[in-house]
């Protein structure tokens, strides 16, 4: 990329970032919550996915948007999109109950699956939202102009955590701790965290489609696991959630994230070396 597009796509990055987040403080102006949907949280939950198709529309670029799926050469990312959260959850659950910091009861697999599922499409759509303003735009043009890698998580990360402020405290799913001055900080870290494994495996597979899958699961599987069947020690939060704010699920996710991240970096040295 020369000097004038690399300048060019980080004032459109910038940009994105500005309006995005303008538009998700408007949100609660304009009213409704997560219990209560009206415009304001709508907007709010589309804002991602509005202002990069704005910043698209506008520059004529959706070359890098990642539209297509690719199944078939992206098989195993979209089967890691399906099954990383539900294992990563119960095994964050496990380690909660050996050291007492999380406990489930009364747990029951038909009507938790029905839940599930069912919730699955809805999840599915706001996942989408977010993920085409994500994953689809500010990952790839960031990428494209060769910062590092965990610079561009962190950045990542960073946006994504504060377009959650104006409704933080109606988002119970994600909101687990009584003081927002401890919860905030983690919930930027797990951000990050989970923005690892996330921007990477959109930037292997080359498509957005996983991380919308990940993201759908993430919730639909969580939420009504974690609000049913799943106590966790008053205090102890800040381990034993299986949301952002969680330090064994940032601990794992970013785990894997670099496992991916190094992982591609070898492949694109592979791929030098050979041509």
């Amino acid at each position: 990329m020369n000097r004038s597009k690399k300048k060019e796509t980080i004032w459109r990055s910038l940009i994105f970032i500005i309006l995005v987040t303008g538009l998700a403080f408007v949100g609660p102006l304009l009213g409704g919550s997560p219990s209560s949907p009206g415009i304001g949280f709508i907007i709010w939950g589309m804002a991602p996915m509005l202002v990069a198709v704005l910043m698209r529309a506008i520059s004529r670029d959706w070359s890098d948007a990642g539209l297509m799926p690719v199944f078939k050469e992206n098989r195993i990312w979209y089967g890691l999109a399906i099954i990383t959260y539900p294992i990563l959850m119960m095994l964050t659950l496990l380690i909660g109950a050996m050291i007492s910091t999380s406990s489930i009861s009364d747990f029951s697999i038909l009507p938790y699956l029905k839940t599930a599922v069912t919730a699955l499409p809805i999840f599915l759509i706001f996942a989408f939202f977010e993920e085409f303003g994500w994953r689809g735009y500010l990952v790839p043009k960031l990428a494209s102009i060769g910062i590092n890698s965990y610079l561009m998580h962190a950045i990542v990360g960073i946006v994504w955590a504060t377009w959650h402020l104006p409704f933080v405290r109606e988002l119970t799913w994600l909101y687990s701790s009584e003081d927002l001055l401890t919860f905030i900080p983690r919930l930027y870290l797990g951000a990050f965290a989970f923005s690892i494994f996330y921007d990477e495996i959109r930037l292997i597979s080359g498509t957005f489609w996983p991380a919308v899958i990940l993201h759908g699961i993430s919730n639909s599987f969580g939420h009504p696991f974690v609000a049913n069947y799943v106590s966790i020690k008053i205090g102890q939060e800040f381990l034993g959630s299986v949301g952002f704010d969680g330090l064994l699920m940032m601990f794992f996710f970013a785990c894997l994230g670099v496992a991916l991240k190094l992982w591609r970096t070898k492949k694109m040295m592979l791929a030098e070396t050979m041509t």
